[in-house]
């Protein structure tokens, strides 16, 4: 037996193929369908209000429908053993995923990692949703050239972050070489709408109540 067809590989492939699949269904599924099925609506709605998370029984009900994809794929071509293990591996990742992103939108950077992370993540909500698409690698964005340097992020106050903000309402100092906040704090039934219209339109945010959406698309560097 070779080192790639022991199980042990196999589930290191599996994480590893993990971050192809993050890519391909933040992009493919779930921004160019534009509400147009439920992995869609769900994510969007996220967009329109990132308080919003789906709920556990539709995270399930989405690692159920990754296995039955993965597995019979990969036992075709590889063995049943191999693909349960290869199934492991992409499935850790994937819950991995799930709390990596929940925590960037929750919790505070602790490292250089989680730093980016979050730089590159609220880009994705604020300044370019069709761009940056990797949440947890930006090695599939820099390949098919949808990466952008987020640089200082401009983040609407009324969707910051808990942990960006101090009890007065601006960027805590901690963060100020990285984002910048605009707008008032809390949004009226008009903005909530509008968010949601700029949500399933894959347009970024306005940073001012009462303003039109951002641009659609690319980065507005790029405009």
């Amino acid at each position: 037996m070779t080192i790639i067809q022991s199980r042990g590989a196999a589930v290191l492939i599996g994480a590893a193929s993990w971050t192809a699949a993050e890519y391909g269904l933040h992009r493919f599924l779930m921004h160019e369908l534009r509400g147009r099925g439920l992995a869609s609506v769900e994510h969007l709605k996220h967009h329109a209000d990132v308080t919003y998370f789906s709920p556990a029984s539709k995270k399930l009900a989405s690692a159920a429908a990754t296995t039955a994809l993965a597995y019979p794929t990969t036992a075709a071509l590889a063995g049943r053993r191999w693909a349960g293990a290869f199934t492991v591996g992409l499935l850790s990742m994937y819950f991995g995923y799930e709390v990596a992103h929940r925590r960037t939108h929750t919790h505070p950077p602790r490292n250089r990692y989680g730093r980016w992370a979050r730089r590159n993540h609220l880009h994705h909500h604020f300044g370019a949703p069709m761009r940056n698409f990797g949440v947890t690698s930006a090695v599939w964005d820099k390949a098919f050239g949808t990466y952008d340097d987020p640089g200082v992020v401009t983040v609407p106050r009324r969707m910051a972050p808990v942990w960006l903000l101090d009890e007065t309402g601006a960027v805590k100092a901690e963060f100020a070489d990285d984002y910048l906040t605009k707008g008032a704090a809390r949004a009226d039934a008009s903005q909530v709408d509008r968010d949601r219209v700029a949500a399933f339109t894959n347009a970024a945010p306005a940073l001012e109540l009462g303003m039109d959406a951002g641009p659609k698309g690319g980065s507005p560097r790029g405009r």
